[in-house]
């Protein structure tokens, strides 16, 4: 009987922990996760702003020192927190800042970003949509937006929609 008991009491035991361990593949590497495509677990953490690419003149923008660039985190509760280094000029009528804060979410291969905080070079309530390109190259992964979204282009590019923000992943 006390073998019958330890032996229910052992499968027990090794059900609980089965059912409760990570299967998530939380062994990977962010390069293995983001080959794999646009996906939560690829966007979670922190990506600093490589350049900004303007169609228009073919010119991409690589200076961002620490004074210029900006760094995007996506958190896993779904926000997502832009800080740049300094306050910047932004387009149009909007004030000048140093950070953009709100929510995200992915929609069939689409990013969409909510914003949550007023000011900075994003409207407050504003839903900005588009469709990222994901690349990896070894273990460095690129996060490249159709659009710039965070800084201001020479071309009004927040507005236009014909710039690019590159983004590496950082963390």
């Amino acid at each position: 009987m006390k073998t019958k008991i330890l032996t229910l009491l052992a499968a027990s035991t090794l059900a609980f922990f089965t059912a409760c361990s990570d299967d998530s593949g939380s062994n990977k590497t962010p390069a293995e996760i983001c080959a794999e495509g646009l996906s939560e677990d690829c966007l979670v953490g922190t990506w600093t702003l490589k350049s900004i690419s303007q169609k228009g003149n073919n010119e991409i923008i690589t200076d961002f020192s620490a004074a210029q660039g900006g760094t995007l985190v996506f958190s896993e509760d779904s926000l997502y927190h832009y800080t740049r280094s300094t306050a910047g000029e932004c387009p149009g009528s909007l004030s000048g800042g140093t950070d953009d804060k709100g929510h995200w979410s992915i929609n069939e291969g689409t990013l969409i970003f909510k914003a949550n905080k007023e000011g900075d070079c994003v409207e407050f309530g504003k839903t900005f949509t588009t469709t990222p390109k994901i690349e990896v190259v070894g273990e460095t992964v690129t996060l490249i937006l159709n659009t710039v979204l965070f800084q201001e282009a020479e071309s009004d590019g927040m507005f236009a929609g014909n710039d690019t923000e590159v983004f590496v992943r950082t963390e």
